[in-house]
């Protein structure tokens, strides 16, 4: 079988340890590493939630907010009725200084169904605009 490197897929497996690998970095606060191994996932597995939310969460650690920004509002597209993605990508933009398109996400996420831990976040985001 004569496979080139550009279609050359992952595995579930591969993916698997390549996920506990960038979640232990995260942990570790590595999050420019995290990053690497989250956006590189993201690149295999482009609809996979959980690759995507790790990048948004690491760049958003790593102070990168331009990109997370970009990372929540693809995951924004996969993900619509989540809080969580709503809440973080309102919290990117609002440390960017856009407070009307924050507080639009931020409010979105509060509608949403569910009780989550994001929309007592949400909350308190919302509250610091207001000040």
């Amino acid at each position: 079988m004569n496979t080139s490197v550009a279609s050359y897929r992952l595995a579930p497996a591969e993916l698997d340890e390549m996920h506990r690998i960038a979640h232990g970095s995260y942990l570790q606060g590595r999050y420019e590493e995290a990053s690497r191994y989250f956006w590189f996932m993201s690149l295999h597995a482009p609809t996979d939630v959980r690759y995507l939310k790790g990048l948004g969460a690491s760049l958003f650690m790593a102070r990168a907010f331009t990109r997370a920004s970009t990372a929540y509002a693809c995951l924004l597209q996969i993900a619509p009725m989540d809080p969580e993605v709503s809440c973080m990508y309102g919290y990117t933009l609002l440390m960017l200084g856009e407070r009307t398109q924050a507080r639009r996400l931020l409010e979105y996420a509060l509608r949403l169904p569910g009780a989550h831990e994001s929309h007592g976040r949400a909350r308190a985001l919302l509250a610091l605009i207001d000040r």
